[in-house]
Formats: C-alpha cells, structure tokens, sequence
C-alpha cells in the first residue's frame, strides 16, 4: 500500500470518526434535551451500562457510581417496586416488551417520576441476549397532570356552574353544577347551545358580550337560564376568555341569585316601606307644626262642675273604642280640646290627631284637604299632596264645623266612613284607610237635615256617640280656676308676673253671661293682662258690664246673642275682621270662620 492510499484511508476513518462523534454528541444533547437517558443490560455477562442522562437522572456520577440491575430503580413505594421487578422479570422470562411509570428516589433523596421503556433483543434461536430500554423523567409532566386533576376537581366540586363555549355558543365542557342547576347530563348539553338555555341568547348578543369580555379580561352580568323543564331562575355570569388548541373559548361562572333576588326584593320592599313612613312622618311633622303654631292649648281638662264631669265621664268611656264621635254645644266651649282628649286616651294615641276646620276652607279647596290630589288635577296642582284623611291613616281625624261642609262632599265623607276608601283629586286609584272620627258642630243638624243643607245617613254615621258640651254659664263655678290659668298663661308670655286678683274682678266675671264661653274669657283675660301693671289684674272698662249682660239674659236665641256679640266686638275694632287688631283675634277665631259666621248671620256693616 502507498503513501497515498494509507492517507486516503485515514482521511476516510478520520471522517467516520467525526461523524460519529458528531453523532454520539447530538444523541447526548437529544437525551438531555428530552430528559430520557438509555441503558443497555448484558444478560448473558451480567453486564448493565447507562448513558450520561439516566445518571443525571438518578443524580449519580459515573466515575463513582457503577449500576447493577438492582440499581436502575430506587422505588418510593414497595409494593411499585413488587409490582414493576415482577414486570421486568416476566419481560426476561418471555421476552416481552414493557412500558410502565413509577416513583423513584434520587441519591440526593428527592422524589421524581420517571417512565421505564424496556425491549428485549433475541438472537436467530430465539434466545434473549440482552434488555435495552429509555429512562424518561417525566416528573414536571405528572406535576402538570396532577395539578390539571387537582383543577378538575375542584370544578367539579364547587357548586357554581361552570360552561365553555366556543364562538358561536356551543357547549365545549361543563361541570356536574351546571348539569344539576338545568337538569341536563354532560352528553345532553354537549348537544346544545347557549340559546337553548338562556332565552335571550342571540348570536349578535354573544358577539358584543365576547367583544366586550376580550376589552375588560372580565365581565360581569345578570340574566336568566332556562331548566330542562321550561323553569326560569336568575343567574349572575362571569364570562373569561381562554385560549385552547389555538382557539379562543369562553369560560363563564354561573351562579343561581334565587335567594339574593329575593332577599333584594325584600329589601327593596322595606326601603320602600320605610321611605313612605319617612314620608308619612314629614308630611305629619309638617301639619303638627301648623298646630302648634296655633298655639293651643291641649292641657289635661281640669273642672269642679259636676255636669262637665258627666261629659268627660263620656269622653272616658268611648275613648278606647273606634266609635265615630259627635260633638255637640256652642262655639268655644271647648270642643277641640275635648276631641284631643278622646283621641289621647284611644289606642291610637302614637298616631296623630289631624285637625280639619270645614268652615274656615274654602268650599273649591275642601275636597283637595280632605282627599288629596294628584298633580295636575286642577290649576296650581303643582305636585301631588296628601289629603287629611290620608295623613290620619291609623290615626284620628277631628272634623270642626262639620255642619259647614258642603252638601256635594258629604257623599264622598260617608263612603270614607263607611267603606274606608277614597280617590284622590283627579287621580283613579282608590286608597284604603282606617281612620277614626271625631266630628264637633254648634249646629242643629236636624233642623240642617230638615232644610236639605245636611245628608241624614251622614248624620247617623257621626252621631254614633254623641256627647254635649257645658256652656261656661252653666258652669260657672269653673270660672275662678279658668281665670287662674288664662293670667297665668298671658302673663308668662308677656313676660309680666300677676300674682293677684281683686274680688271685685273676679265677681263680674263670674256674673257674666259668656256668650263666647271660653274663648271669649281667653281673650278677655288676655287683654287685661296687657293692661294691667304691677302684681295686681287691672279692672277697667275691658270687665263686661252689668247693661250687656241683662241685654243677653234678654236676648232670645244663641244666634241673636253671637250676632250681637260680633256686631259689638266688630264696631270696637272699627269693622276689621282680620289682622292683629282685628275682630277674629279678639273672638278666638280664625278671620276666615269669622267671615262664614258674618256671611251667616247676615252681618253686614251699615
């Protein structure tokens, strides 16, 4: 052989040397890479050798470490290790392939799952010369496996339900909780859509709900789904977007809100009821101002007349009953304070008394006061407002002047009596109320019947319990006590101190006749304690004169008195009705009333 010939044969062995090392190098960089080493065992010389990965995997050196067939597996369970030696034997006896997963424990003691690939080879007899298998670590893809397990589970355990859905709303998977909310199996609902289940599902709906959810990662929203059996419930989604397999699914929670609807419908309703009490008590708080601007007087009833006593011993007695009650006697004799009274001593004493005047509204404006009216009703309706009737709902109402109302309302007032309900003013809908009565007059309502000026079954309705109030003239040994009380209460708001009455004074004011009963001695006490200085109640020309008290004990009826006493009090005041110096302040009454009465009386100035 040449010179020539030896190069090119050492060029070529060179060549093949390379390239298989060039080879064994990508095999070692293809196993580390894929984590599976390979081993080799030599039966027939008992022989085992490893690759560089399966000792990176058991985390042995080969300088130090040399495998033995014992070796290859460092099992974490025994009954694995029982279970996978009895497999590699069975592949030695018989010469079967084998491809198992098992726990191992590495030198350094850490626990990694591997998979084990075995392959006997035979030679022409048929006889095993030796295994040859791989070593996996497959330990990150178990950990993946079990946590996609651990997922799983606990979709499957959480009581909402969970879908997934593709873009045009089909059913990809579903939880046992979504099952069991629409009363589907896992195979019925992969057969439908999401319109088969939500009843306002609609391809365009999905499309601007999948847009929306891709902008905000999350949305949130309420709907219905429709069960198995055709039943709606309330359901609040939580819609995500995934991507799987290079596609784009939707994942939705879906939790039943039954109970939270009913809860919030619940409180919804009290909000509500406690936004009308709300609005009750103001509009209350707003009419008991009004009172007691009036500035009355609604202090316990004090008498040392055995005849006021019979009507208070009346009083008592129908208090506590819901009876409607009528009462009767002359103007100022104290016909209000006794209807506060009744209704204090009633069991409807927390709510409010409403007080209604019917002579002094106006006959266009009393059914608005009454019933209410509903915006619009009339010109300068504004805005709806609550009637008297319905602001004494559980309550009691006290209709004054009740001779005066009108003759067209008294038919709505004895429905309201009798049934409970009304309209409002211009509005449809019928209000229900329970309201307690108090009705006061110093009208004969018969002889009212007799001249078609008061309706007879309105009358039976009020007079159920009647009671009669005293005049002052009739009781007059109340006088002294009443006195007492008026300078008293004039005195401290005028700031005086009037500790004394003369005998003189209080003998005049107990012969006079008291046409206007206790208003009037109200007023009259008033104006002498305005004149009066010092300790002492002044006498002078405001004491009523013996000359007008015959001229009343004359006088023929009630009406020819009252005429004659606002005549006078009209004439002192120079014929002003109104104002602070007027004639309704000096009478106690409202200028209004006074007018009525004048209009009445036929009193005109000559």
């Amino acid at each position: 052989m040449d010179l020539t010939s030896h190069d090119n044969q050492l060029g070529i062995l060179k060549a093949k040397l390379e390239k298989a090392l060039e080879e064994n190098a990508l095999s070692l960089e293809a196993q580390r890479l894929s984590g599976m080493g390979v081993w080799k065992y030599d039966i027939l010389n008992n022989i085992i050798k490893w690759s560089e990965e399966v000792y990176r995997i058991y985390e042995m050196d080969p300088a130090i470490d040399q495998p033995r067939l014992d070796d290859i597996f460092y099992y974490a369970n025994p009954k694995e290790k029982e279970s996978v030696e009895k497999i590699i034997n069975d592949a030695i006896r018989t010469g079967a392939s084998y491809n198992l997963d098992c726990t191992i424990i590495t030198k350094s003691k850490k626990i990694k799952y591997v998979n084990a690939l075995g392959r006997p080879f035979l030679n022409v007899k048929g006889e095993l010369l030796h295994l040859f298998g791989t070593v996996t670590d497959i330990t990150e893809t178990k950990k993946l496996v079990k946590a996609l397990q651990f997922s799983d589970f606990t979709i499957e355990s959480i009581s909402d339900g969970v879908f997934w859905l593709d873009e045009k709303g089909r059913f990809i998977k579903v939880n046992r909780a979504a099952c069991k909310a629409l009363g589907y199996t896992k195979e019925e609902l992969y057969q439908l859509q999401g319109a088969d289940v939500n009843p306002t599902f609609t391809i365009e709906k999905s499309r601007k709900l999948w847009e929306e959810t891709k902008k905000t990662g999350v949305l949130t929203f309420e709907t219905s789904h429709r069960r198995k059996d055709g039943t709606l419930f309330p359901v609040e989604i939580t819609n995500n977007i995934i991507e799987y397999e290079g596609r784009e699914l939707r994942c939705s929670i879906v939790r039943n809100i039954t109970q939270r609807k009913l809860i919030e419908g619940k409180i919804t309703k009290a909000l509500e009821e406690v936004e009308s009490l709300k609005n009750q008590l103001e509009k209350e708080n707003i009419y008991l101002q009004q009172e007691i601007n009036l500035e009355q007087n609604f202090g316990d009833i004090a008498t040392n007349s055995q005849a006021f006593k019979k009507v208070l011993r009346k009083a008592e007695q129908v208090a506590k009953t819901d009876a409607s009650v009528l009462l009767l006697g002359e103007s100022g004799t104290g016909k209000e304070l006794l209807a506060h009274a009744i209704h204090h001593f009633s069991n409807r004493e927390k709510r409010p008394l409403i007080k209604v005047n019917c002579a002094a509204l106006p006959a266009n404006l009393i059914e608005s006061e009454l019933f209410g009216h509903e915006k619009g009703a009339f010109t300068g309706a504004m805005a709806r407002k609550a009637g008297r009737f319905e602001l004494a709902n559980n309550g009691t109402i006290f209709l004054d002047e009740i001779g005066e109302l009108p003759v067209e309302l008294q038919s709505k007032l004895l429905r309201v009596l009798q049934e409970g309900e009304f309209e409002r003013l211009g509005g449809s809908s019928t209000m229900k109320v329970d309201v307690r009565v108090i009705a006061a007059t110093n009208r004969n309502l018969e002889q009212a019947i007799k001249e078609g000026l008061f309706r007879e079954d309105l009358f039976y309705r009020l007079n159920v319990f009647p009671i009669e109030t005293i005049p002052l003239r009739e009781r007059k040994e109340d006088i002294p006590m009443l006195v007492h009380y008026f300078v008293n209460k004039h005195s401290t708001k005028q700031g005086k101190s009037i500790e004394k009455i003369p005998v003189k004074v209080m003998e005049a004011l107990q012969e006079y006749n008291w046409p206007g009963n206790i208003r009037e001695l109200t007023n009259l006490v008033e104006r002498a304690v305005i004149i009066s200085k010092g300790k002492l109640l002044a006498g002078g020309d405001w004491l009523p004169t013996q000359n007008n008290n015959n001229m009343l004990k004359n006088s023929r009826t009630l009406e020819e008195v009252e005429r004659e006493h606002i005549i006078q009090t009209l004439k002192s005041t120079n014929w002003r009705v109104s104002g602070k110096s007027g004639a309704a302040i000096i009478l106690g009454m409202n200028a209004k009333t006074l007018d009525s009465r004048m209009r009445k009386l036929d009193i005109k100035r000559s």
